[in-house]
């Protein structure tokens, strides 16, 4: 079992709006599992580059390659095809790279509450990750 973050950040500020990425940010995330690797994936996007927890969820498979889904009418839902993929649930995020924080919080109207059980350890151990404090719901 592998254990990936992927914060969309950098691709948002430094390509997408230009500038340099801020030492405060926050946004949306959804935690992403696949049943036949037991990986699982937390996948940060800044408010700006996404309003629903869906639009993460489309973005992440299409980047993935090879695992088709679909919106609902609302497009605030993104369904996979593929029965190895799960979004599993999701949050808000916030990082302070001066204050060395990383919030996780609240869940997705999509798909739910996040699973927190060990992910304080899983982030502290993913490269880069090591120096921050990660805080889940004020804790």
């Amino acid at each position: 079992m592998m254990f990936f973050l992927i914060d969309h950040s950098e691709s948002y500020y430094k390509t997408i709006a230009k500038r340099k990425v801020p030492s405060r940010r926050s946004g949306k995330f959804v935690q992403i599992v696949n049943y036949s690797t037991n990986d699982e994936y937390l996948v940060l996007s800044p408010k700006e580059f996404s309003l629903f927890h869906a639009t993460i969820a489309e973005r992440f498979f299409r980047l993935k390659g090879n695992i088709t889904g679909s919106y609902n009418e609302k497009k605030d839902f993104y369904t996979i095809q593929d029965p190895d993929w799960e979004v599993i649930g999701g949050g808000m995020w916030a990082i302070d790279s001066r204050k060395k924080t990383l919030s996780l919080n609240g869940e997705s109207q999509a798909y739910g509450r996040f699973s927190d059980t060990g992910l304080k350890e899983k982030v502290n151990d993913t490269e880069g990750m090591a120096s921050l404090t990660i805080v889940i719901d004020g804790k």
